[in-house]
C-alpha cells in the first residue's frame, strides 16, 4: 500500500468498457422495444437492463425489475422469476433497505435452490454476505462468503471469484483484521487488472483506501479513494460515486484540505437526494460535524452532531429491530423443532404399539392348535398389552404435562421480553441522544476547541435534558420492577404538603428555564395516609408533564381539597392540552407520549405508572382537558385517621422517618 497508480479521468471516460457498456444497453433498449411478444426472451431482456441500470438510475431498474419478476410468475419461468428478485434486491440497496434487499435475495435464493444451479447458488450467496456485512454482522457473512467462493472455484469463473474475494476483504475491514482484509483485496486486484475490469477495481480500490484510513496513512487513503471515484464516475455507478465522494471528504478533512472536503461533501449530499440512502445521510453529518470542528466553528459543529446523533439513534434502533427478529426466528425454530421431536416420539411409541400386536397376533395364530396354550398365551399376552398400553398413556401424560409447561414459560419469556424490548427502546432512544449531545460538547471542550464561556452557553439546555431524562430511567425502573411483581406497597401517615415543598424547588428550576410559573396553594399539613415513594412520584410525574407541554410564559397551579375522608390534589395548567381523540390513552396500556412544546422526550410509562401507583393506594386519578387552552390533573389519597384530630385543633406530633425521611405521624 506504498503506492497508487492514477489513470487520468478522461482516458476512463474514453474507456472501451464504458463505451462498450453505453452501446450495450442502447442495443437491448432497442431489441426490448421491437420484440413486444411476452415470452421469456423478454424477460431475459428486462433482467439484463434491470442489473445495468441498477447503478444508474434506480427507478428505471426497478421499472423493469418488476415487469420481468411478474411476466415470469405469468410464464411459470423460474430462472426469470430468480434474476428478477436479484435485481429488485439490487436496487433495494442504493436505498440502503437492507431488509428488503434480504427478502427479494432469499427469495432468490430459495427458487434457485430448486433448480440446482451452481453458478446462481454462487451469486446469490455472495449477495446474502454482502447484506450481513452492511448489517454489520461480518462473523455471518464469512459463512455465506467461503461459500459463494467455494461454488465459484468448481465453475473456475475469474469474474465471479474477483468479485467475492473483494467482498471477504470487506467483511473482515468490519472485523477490523486489515491483514487478512489486504490479502483477498490485492488477490482480487491483481484478478480484475487481468479481465480490465474497471468496474470492479472501483470497489476493491474503495476498501483499500478504508484499510489505509483505519491505519491512519491518510495520504495513500487519498489515492485509493481518488482512484476508487475515478472508476466511478467512468461506469456511471451513482451509489459508488457517492461513496467515494464521503471518503475523500472524511480523509481530506483528515489532511487539512478543508475547501476539497467541503467540495466532495456538498457533491454527495446531491447525489444522495436522488439515492434516499438513511446510512449516507448519516454518514454525511458525522463528516460534517468533524469539518465544522476543524473550522473552529463549534455552532454548526453542535448542530451537525445533533444531526449525526438523531440519524445515529434511528439506524441503531433498525439493527435492534433485525437482532430482536432474527432472536424470536430462532426462538421460534427451536420451539418448532421441540414439538416435532415431542410428536416424533409419540408417533415412536403408537408405531411399537402397533408393532407389538402385530406379532401377539401371529403368535396366537401359531398356537392355535394347542387350546391350553393359546389360552394361557392370550391371557399372558392381554396382561401385557394391558401394561403398554399403561405405559403409553403414562407417556402421552408425561408429554402433555411437557407441553403445559413449555407454554408457560413461553408466556412468562414473551412477558420478560416485553419489559427487555421496553427498557431497550428508552436506553436506545431517550438516554442516548443527551448523552450524545454531551459526547460532542466535551469533545469539543477536552480538544480546547470551545472555552468555558462557549461551553456555558449550552449547560442549562443540557442540564434539563439530562434531568428529564433522570426521571424517564426513574420511571422505567419502577416500571419494570413493577412488571415483575418486585414491588409492594409500603404505607405509612405523611404529611403531603411537606413531601411538595421537598421537589418543589428542583421543579420549579425546570419551570423557569422554560419561563413558566409554577406555585402551589398548600400551606398547611395535609396529613394522608400511603405509600410517600409512590406518592412522590406520582407528584412529580404529573407536575412534569403540566411543565413539559406548558409553553413560556404559561402558569401551572397546584391546589388541594378534603372530601369523603380523602385529600384530593389537583394540578392545573394552561397549556397545549390534549386532543379530544388521544384522550382515550392517556391512561391505557398503551405506552403514548408525545413531544413538549420544546421537543422534550418521555418514554410514556409516566401517567400509566401514576395510574397504577395512586389505585394500589386507594385512591382515584383522572383529568380534563381542552385542545389548546389546558389540562387539569386530580388525584386522591386516603386522609390519616389523625386529620380530623388536626382540623378540629388538638396538637399533632410529627417525627422524622429514618427510613423514607418524610415526617411522619407519631402512633
Amino acid at each position: 500500500m506504498k503506492k497508487c497508480i492514477f489513470i487520468p479521468l478522461c482516458l476512463l471516460l474514453l474507456s472501451p468498457s464504458t463505451r462498450a457498456q453505453q452501446s450495450g444497453i442502447d442495443s437491448l433498449q432497442q431489441t426490448l422495444n421491437a420484440h413486444t411478444q411476452k415470452d421469456t426472451i423478454r424477460v431475459d431482456l428486462l433482467n439484463q437492463l434491470s442489473r445495468l441500470y441498477f447503478t444508474k438510475d434506480a427507478v428505471i431498474a426497478a421499472r423493469f425489475g418488476e415487469e420481468a419478476r411478474n411476466l415470469s410468475g405469468e410464464l411459470g419461468y423460474t430462472k426469470g422469476k430468480i434474476w428478477a428478485n436479484r435485481n429488485l434486491a439490487l436496487v433495494e440497496n442504493t436505498k440502503g433497505n437492507l431488509d428488503k434487499q434480504l427478502e427479494y435475495t432469499l427469495a432468490a435464493l430459495k427458487l434457485a435452490e430448486t433448480q440446482g444451479d451452481i453458478r446462481t447458488l454462487g451469486i446469490l450467496n455472495n449477495d446474502i454476505g454482502n447484506i450481513f456485512t452492511e448489517q454489520n454482522s461480518p462473523r455471518d457473512a464469512l459463512v455465506y462468503l467461503r461459500k459463494s467462493l467455494q461454488l465459484k472455484e468448481q465453475l473456475n469463473e475469474t469474474p465471479e471469484i474477483s468479485k467475492t474475494l473483494n467482498n471477504i476483504g470487506s467483511a473482515y475491514i468490519a472485523l477490523k483484521k486489515t491483514d487478512s482484509a489486504l490479502i483477498y483485496l490485492y488477490q482480487s486486484e491483481k484478478l480484475k487488472k487481468a479481465l480490465h475490469d474497471e468496474r470492479g477495481l472501483a470497489y476493491t480500490y474503495e476498501n483499500m483506501g478504508i484499510v489505509a484510513m483505519l491505519e491512519e496513512h491518510y495520504d495513500v487513503a487519498l489515492q485509493y479513494h481518488l482512484l476508487s471515484a475515478q472508476y466511478y464516475k467512468a461506469t456511471d455507478n451513482q451509489p459508488g460515486l457517492t461513496k467515494a465522494s464521503l471518503n475523500l471528504a472524511e480523509v481530506q478533512t483528515q489532511l487539512g484540505d478543508l475547501k476539497s472536503a467541503e467540495k466532495n461533501l456538498d457533491a454527495a449530499r446531491a447525489l444522495n437526494e436522488k439515492l434516499g440512502n438513511v446510512k449516507n445521510e448519516m454518514i454525511y453529518y458525522k463528516i460534517r460535524f468533524k469539518l465544522d470542528s476543524a473550522r473552529n466553528d463549534y455552532a454548526s459543529a453542535l448542530r451537525h452532531y445533533k444531526a449525526f446523533s438523531e440519524r445515529n439513534i434511528d439506524y441503531f434502533n433498525l439493527e435492534k429491530s433485525r437482532q430482536i427478529t432474527r432472536s424470536q426466528m430462532k426462538y421460534e425454530t427451536e420451539k418448532k423443532q421441540r414439538e416435532n421431536s415431542m410428536l416424533k416420539k409419540e408417533q415412536q411409541l403408537h408405531l411399537a404399539t402397533i408393532q407389538q400386536q402385530r406379532v401377539l397376533v401371529l403368535s396366537g395364530a401359531a398356537l392355535f392348535l394347542a387350546l391350553l396354550l393359546i389360552t394361557v398365551m392370550v391371557y399372558r399376552l392381554y396382561k401385557h398389552q394391558q401394561e403398554l398400553y399403561r405405559q403409553l398413556n403414562s407417556k402421552n401424560q408425561e408429554v402433555s404435562l411437557q407441553n403445559h409447561i413449555i407454554l408457560e414459560q413461553n408466556a412468562t419469556l414473551e412477558n420478560l421480553n416485553q419489559v427487555k424490548d421496553k427498557i431497550f427502546s428508552v436506553i436506545s432512544h431517550d438516554l442516548r441522544s443527551p448523552l450524545a449531545i454531551l459526547e460532542g460538547l466535551l469533545f469539543l471542550l477536552k480538544d480546547e476547541k470551545m472555552d468555558a464561556q462557549q461551553f456555558r452557553f449550552y449547560t442549562d439546555e443540557l442540564w434539563r435534558d439530562v434531568k428529564n431524562t433522570a426521571y424517564m430511567m426513574d420511571n422505567m425502573l419502577q416500571w419494570a420492577s413493577n412488571q415483575m411483581k418486585g414491588i409492594s406497597v409500603k404505607s405509612d401517615d405523611f404529611d403531603l404538603t411537606l413531601l411538595l415543598n421537598q421537589e418543589f424547588e428542583l421543579l420549579q428550576t425546570l419551570a423557569r428555564q422554560k419561563d413558566v410559573k409554577l406555585s402551589h396553594e398548600l400551606k398547611s399539613a395535609i396529613l394522608v395516609y400511603a405509600d410517600p415513594d409512590m406518592i412522590r412520584l406520582v407528584l412529580r410525574n404529573l407536575i412534569n408533564n403540566a411543565i413539559k407541554f406548558t409553553p413560556g410564559g404559561g402558569e401551572i397551579i397546584i391546589s388541594s381539597k378534603f372530601e369523603n375522608g380523602e385529600a384530593e390534589v389537583t394540578i392545573r395548567d394552561n397549556g397545549t392540552g390534549i386532543p379530544a381523540d388521544d384522550q382515550h390513552r392517556i391512561f391505557s396500556n398503551i405506552y403514548y407520549s408525545t413531544t413538549g412544546t420544546r421537543n422534550e422526550k418521555g418514554c410514556g410509562l409516566g401517567l400509566h405508572l401514576s395510574k397504577d401507583f395512586v389505585e394500589r393506594n386507594h385512591g382515584r386519578i383522572w383529568f380534563t382537558s381542552v385542545h389548546g387552552e389546558g389540562s387539569c390533573f386530580y388525584f386522591t389519597v386516603p386522609l390519616s385517621d389523625e386529620q380530623d384530630i388536626n382540623a378540629r385543633g388538638y396538637t399533632v406530633v410529627l417525627q422524622d422517618n429514618p427510613v423514607s425521611g418524610m415526617s411522619v405521624l407519631r402512633r
